[in-house]
């Protein structure tokens, strides 16, 4: 195990990332892993990753050592109390252009701080829909992963997070409801963190050393229902507790759990731990039988078309769908995925004609069926201005007010939803109704099994990397 400094250098145009670790060559795979098999529910990554799949990197990395277009190499050995000494030091010598914000004024602190400090870190199972790290790893995987590679860190919006290298990061997740149960998930300490840049709106990304609680461990109690108060309930989501027995005793239980259930085995099939985990989330509470179906699918819905409309979307003969008046849910949407359903023809024998002049038949892309998907690259509100300008790409006319009265939606917003990178599903998913009271050109979440099952084949299409 190498504790210490590593460079990872692309050698086409000679960019650079620096970081730390306590064991380099397991950070390096999980730098790496899956990087063969990208799909529609991988995670937003860092440049590091981006520049990986752009220069088509296919190997795990674990060694030292040139592989495929990257050097991966370790520029110093330290201990660990001198890590972010000596990545401060490399970073501010090297300037890595793939650390990108990574070096924030938040960590260039003018002393290296040697108190221990511990944060929590509450993920929200009913708001995102998924336990972590669960929408990147493959579940169809056979192959069992190490503790560490199912656990690349957190993501928040709070900016604290930059300043946590060198500290202890309890995860705990909360999901269900009556009564809603809290699982410590998981523990690391912090190696590195990342900026995230967004159209102005920043997100923030800690990663490091440490392990999934195995299994996890319920917390409710009448001593955890006083830390949770402590903790304002949750609601910032990311936040700092003290190792004070006075200001907050429930740390204390917080290390023991974590150092109680280590995992037994160096690797884990994460594909039955999470199963285990829904089996103890049903068997607490009954009610909630339904909480392994639904994993992961808050973030995606679907819209039916009519046939031809379904067609002329995935062909590209527009990209931008119109909606009228969404909700807050659709309007956080961007960066997930839209499926594509089908209606019944507008005029079944022309219809017929035209998705065969694109070589389709209503076997190869029938009604009532989920025929694709797009990811939505943005969602935004519409003026006369605006739609205007987008004439060519919605495809509804130069004249916002004339849709809206054509549509019978005279006082309502109107909004785009920006879609890219079409994908076809071969063969679709067929004999897929919508919810009851849904038409054409509207949105609609998975709200039986049969919709759940749908969306969960259409989402594990593989996507070929461009």
């Amino acid at each position: 195990m190498v504790c210490g400094i590593y460079q990872i250098s692309n050698t086409v145009n000679g960019k650079s990332y620096i970081g730390q670790s306590r064991n380099i060559y397991r950070r390096w795979k999980q730098h790496t892993r899956a990087l063969d098999k990208p799909n529609v529910l991988e995670m937003g990554s860092y440049p590091l990753r981006y520049a990986f799949l752009k220069y088509d990197l296919k190997e795990v990395v674990t060694t030292p050592g040139k592989t495929g277009l990257f050097d991966f190499k370790v520029i110093e050995e330290c201990t660990e109390d001198k890590l972010l000494e000596r990545e401060r030091f490399w970073i501010n010598t090297i300037d890595p252009e793939y650390n990108c914000n990574t070096w924030t004024p938040a960590r260039k602190k003018k002393e290296i701080d040697s108190e221990p400090k511990f944060w929590v870190q509450y993920h929200n199972y009913n708001v995102l829909g998924y336990v972590p790290v669960e929408m990147i790893l493959d579940e169809s995987l056979i192959e069992k992963y190490d503790h560490e590679e199912v656990l690349p860190g957190i993501s928040t919006n709070k900016r604290a997070v930059l300043n946590t290298v060198g500290d202890t990061i309890f995860l705990i997740v909360g999901i269900g409801n009556k009564p809603k149960q809290y699982y410590i998930w998981s523990k690391f300490i912090c190696e590195e963190t990342v900026t995230n840049d967004y159209e102005n709106s920043y997100s923030y990304d800690a990663f490091g050393t440490g392990y999934l609680i195995d299994p996890p461990q319920l917390l409710n109690s009448k001593q955890f229902n006083e830390f949770k108060r402590f903790c304002g309930n949750f609601g910032f989501g990311f936040m700092r507790i003290k190792d004070s027995s006075e200001v907050c005793p429930y740390l204390n239980t917080l290390k023991e759990i974590t150092e109680n259930y280590k995992p037994k085995n160096s690797k884990l099939n994460f594909s039955q731990y999470i199963k285990d985990f829904y089996t103890q989330v049903t068997r607490v509470n009954p009610n909630e039988y339904s909480a392994y179906h639904q994993r992961g699918f808050y973030r995606h819905l679907a819209v039916s078309l009519s046939i031809e409309e379904a067609l002329e979307l995935l062909m590209g003969e527009y990209t931008t769908l119109v909606i009228f008046d969404p909700i807050n849910h659709e309007l956080n949407y961007k960066d997930s995925t839209l499926l594509i359903h089908t209606l019944d023809f507008y005029n079944s024998e022309e219809g017929k004609k035209y998705i065969a002049s694109y070589e389709f038949n209503d076997q190869t892309f029938p009604s009532y069926a989920i025929v694709g998907w797009m990811p939505v690259e943005k969602i935004f509100k519409y003026d006369e201005k605006s739609f205007a300008a987008d004439k060519d790409l919605h495809l509804l006319g130069e004249s916002l007010l004339d849709y809206k009265n054509s549509c019978g939606y005279e006082g309502s917003d109107v909004w785009g939803i920006a879609l890219k990178k079409p994908i076809f599903l071969n063969p679709p998913i067929c004999n897929v109704l919508q919810p009851e009271g849904i038409n054409n050109g509207e949105l609609w979440g998975a709200e039986d099994f049969s919709h759940l099952e749908a969306f969960d084949i259409a989402l594990q299409a593989k996507v070929e990397y461009e």
